[in-house]
């Protein structure tokens, strides 16, 4: 047998013994389970053995122990996803310091590390700052984030900027996700979850050998359907509920010098999501002191109708539907020896296929059918990375590669318009309601990438104490742009011009438009320069500088900037700038009581220029004289993000197991002289912009900490005298995460818009055989009922004040029987 399969299996078996392990940068949770592909022997003498320092992580495309990674890096494992039910990056964000996912809707929800995320803007062509990464896949769009992980073996969260490995550039970090590796030995596993709000859950797993010993396969399925928690007067439909489903099917091959692995899986969803809650009427002053008029004043006078209700769990909307989200991905990962070196070559193809159904009154509730506003979404990506490393434990350690993008998006807006809008935009009840009735304004955006990039990292051992690594990555991409708008649904009651005249009313002049096709080229450097000391067995002392850059983006947005009198000024940028950012941490990483206690920490700085984010240009005059304020997805000078992070293990006694993390950040912005204002700055005469310089951040908190407790009892075969003579063991966990005061007001408005202070608890108990055949458990997430907001904003009566909820509790029990 090859060098490359030995240690491939060996690879394998080390893998799926450590999934029941979450432990990197001290952020672990539970001791190691048995190995599903080894021997029963095998993997108990592995168990018995595996200490805290032995967990591994492989964010540098190696597997290293977590506490010889000279950066701040954290993984949970499989184990703990199973046992604390764990499936979703919403959920895998209460154990990570750092690190965030907020939910909106598939294409509207992202990762956000440090503060910084790209989530938070209305073009599909932008990147987030983050990277994604599924079994060594880079994924671009925020969409291919939406899913669940049921097979997981681990995930880890690499912290600051990366691109000399890890696929894509990036400017904040890296989710790297591992799923199970198909195994030879034979297993099947069954899971059933049912919890409140009629939620139910099925994962099934099946893994086994097509040919010994050289080629095995691994079945994934899983389904998720449950009520939801907001329910609709109108149609009884409960909003934010689940009904998702998925496949995998993997096949993986072991010759004498290569291995290769074949994945395919199919996502899909089906839901009410993307709900703003009404909280309230609109702002009853504006920031100078005058009156603003409010909504249900406008929704009288425009319209003649009565508020039905502000109550943000009892709307009433109308043309309610789901959003149908379909994902497809298929990768190949092929390992060869060449030597003592492995060539690795990895292709993958995905799509992201969304069609959002939304209400006609999203924004408004209270039975109004006056406009929505949807964005269908089409994503494909193709990619190709082929790499050369060296072997581990060598005094050069060292990796180049290729990696190789092409990635189209179309972004087709439409807005559709209903009986109430003709009325509402032209603030003339007397306006009649048929002209802009069934009329709906399109936009086709479109987004293409062609990106190719060389690579190299290499870490010199310079002695038994020093290490230097350094990289580099050098990408050249090519960003091809356009939007396209246009108008149908035309009522022959009405002229052309008329009905052109009521779109241009509703949306600031515009109706259709072409802003052309532009292309732009970038080359970009990324790099890193990250020396270690290693003072003695237990203390390991690091620092590191790093370059990152995030491509430029594509406003698949884009429209004309217009004066009041329909004057064309310029489109808005197509394509704007790449965001830089130059990152510097300084850490530690303690292992103390002969592995028992485990502390670490890392401080960082990072400055981030031509930060991407909505932004206001009034470089405009309109015909009166008074800038035009536009806000449109762009580039600001200047961000900083600094802060703590820190992480720990200890073990006072055994089967006992607290873990702990925390961070302390602040992001504030160094140069950003227009920004958006917040809706009480809308008085006449008021500036078309604000200037945020110096101002903190809005959406983040200063600081989070997490607790969490585990502890597992064997009890023996105490159910003998029942006729079941198996040893089992009972465990128990608890996990607490805590978040300071997050604000979400602009700094420069009169109201102070916050969440407060709030902890989310999650507990779970269970009974397991020893043998892992049959595992019963109970468990509940938020077990307080915390209503905690992920974002909140305020009207100046255009609609109603709005807000989103993060998910109230869940409780439940699930079995999991191991069938063969």
């Amino acid at each position: 047998m090859s060098s490359l399969a030995k240690a491939f299996r060996g690879h394998l078996f080390a893998n799926t013994a450590l999934a029941g392990v979450a432990l990197a940068s001290g952020v672990s949770i539970a001791p190691a389970a048995l190995a599903q592909s080894a021997p029963p022997q095998e993997a108990q003498a592995a168990a018995a053995s595996t200490k805290v320092d032995d967990v591994t992580v492989t964010s540098r495309l190696r597997e290293e122990k977590a506490q010889d990674v000279p950066q701040p890096v954290a993984v949970v494992g499989g184990k703990t996803a199973d046992r604390e039910h764990i499936e979703r990056l919403q959920e895998f964000a209460q154990k990570v310091p750092n690190f965030n996912f907020f939910v909106g809707n598939p294409r509207g929800s992202g990762v956000n590390i440090r503060g910084t995320s790209g989530a938070f803007n209305s073009a599909d062509g932008a990147e987030s700052a983050v990277g994604f990464i599924v079994d060594n896949v880079f994924y671009t769009h925020t969409g291919f984030q939406w899913a669940d992980y049921v097979d997981l073996q681990s995930l880890e969260i690499a912290r600051g900027p990366q691109g000399t490995l890890l696929g894509k550039n990036t400017t904040a970090g890296a989710v790297v996700i591992h799923t199970q590796l198909p195994a030879f030995a034979r297993s099947a596993t069954l899971e059933t979850s049912y919890g409140n709000r009629n939620r139910v859950t099925e994962k099934l797993n099946v893994t086994g050998p097509i040919i010994d010993d050289q080629l095995a396969y691994r079945a994934t399925f899983f389904l998720d359907k449950s009520d939801g928690f907001i329910h609709d007067k109108v149609t009884g439909a409960g909003l934010l509920n689940n009904d998702r489903w998925g496949v995998r099917g993997q096949l993986l091959y072991v010759g004498d010098n290569f291995t290769d692995r074949l994945i395919f899986e199919r996502l899909r969803s089906d839901e009410y999501n993307n709900y703003n809650a009404l909280w309230g009427d609109s702002i009853p002053f504006f920031a100078n002191g005058t009156t603003a008029r409010r909504f249900s004043q406008n929704v009288a006078s425009r319209l003649g109708k009565p508020i039905l209700s502000l109550d943000p769990y009892n709307p009433y909307l109308t043309r309610l539907g789901h959003l149908d989200q379909r994902t497809h991905g298929l990768s190949n990962e092929i390992n060869y020896q060449i030597g003592e070196n492995t060539l690795t070559a990895i292709t993958a193809w995905r799509d992201f296929v969304l069609h959002p159904r939304n209400s006609l009154g999203p924004n408004f509730g209270n039975e109004l059918e006056i406009q929505s506003v949807a964005f269908d979404t089409y994503v494909a990506q193709f990619s190709q990375e082929i790499r050369l490393a060296s072997p581990k434990e060598q005094e050069l350690e060292w990796q180049i590669g290729f990696y190789g993008l092409r990635e189209h998006i179309w972004s087709y807006r439409h807005d559709d318009y209903g009986s109430d809008a003709s009325q509402w935009f032209s603030n003339n009840i007397n306006t009649n309601s048929a002209l802009l009735n069934g009329v709906t304004v399109h936009q086709d955006g479109k987004a293409k990438t062609t990106s190719f990039a060389l690579f190299g990292q290499a870490t010199w051992h310079i002695d038994q104490q020093w290490a230097l690594t350094a990289g580099l990555r050098d990408t050249y991409e090519i960003k091809n742009g356009s939007d396209f708008g246009w108008i149908s649904g035309f009522n022959s009651a009405f002229s052309l011009q008329q009905t052109f005249n009521a779109v241009a009313q509703s949306r600031g002049g515009v109706t259709g438009f072409d802003t052309g096709g532009v292309r732009k080229f970038n080359n970009s450097l990324s790099g890193l320069i990250n020396p270690s000391y290693r003072y003695n067995e237990n203390v390991l002392v690091y620092g590191s500088v790093a370059r990152g850059e995030k491509s430029g983006a594509v406003n698949t947005n884009a429209i004309p900037i217009l004066d009041s009198a329909r004057n064309f000024k310029e489109f808005q940028p197509v394509i704007i700038k790449p965001e830089v950012t130059w990152d510097y941490e300084l850490g530690a990483k303690t292992n103390w009581l002969d592995g028992k206690l485990i502390v670490n920490a890392n401080l960082y700085w990072q400055d981030t220029y031509n930060f991407q984010t909505p932004l206001v240009n009034t470089d405009f005059t309109d015909v009166t004289g008074v800038p035009i304020s536009n806000t449109f997805l762009g580039n600001i000078g200047h961000v900083r993000f600094r802060g703590v992070e820190f992480d720990g293990r200890w073990s006072p006694i055994d089967r006992l197991w607290l873990t702990f993390s925390g961070a302390l950040t602040e992001v504030r912005y160094v140069d950003f002289e227009k920004g958006p204002k917040s809706a009480d700055w809308g008085f006449a005469g008021s500036p078309g912009s604000v200037n945020l310089t110096g101002t903190k951040a809005t959406g983040i908190s200063p600081l989070s900490f997490n607790v969490g407790v585990n502890y597992e009892h064997p009890l023996g075969a105490i159910f003998h005298d029942f006729g079941f003579g198996r040893s089992v063991s009972a465990y128990t966990y608890l996990n607490a995460s805590w978040k300071d005061t997050t604000v979400f007001s602009n700094p420069w408005s009169i109201y102070k818009l916050e969440q407060r202070p709030y902890t989310l608890v999650n507990v779970g108990f269970g009974i397991k055989t020893d043998d892992d055949d049959y595992n019963l458990f109970f468990w509940a997430k938020n077990i307080l009922d915390e209503r905690w907001l992920t974002n909140q904003s305020i009207s100046a009566g255009g609609g109603p004040n709005t807000q989103t909820y993060g998910d109230p509790r869940w409780f439940g029990g699930t079995l999991r029987v191991k069938l063969y």
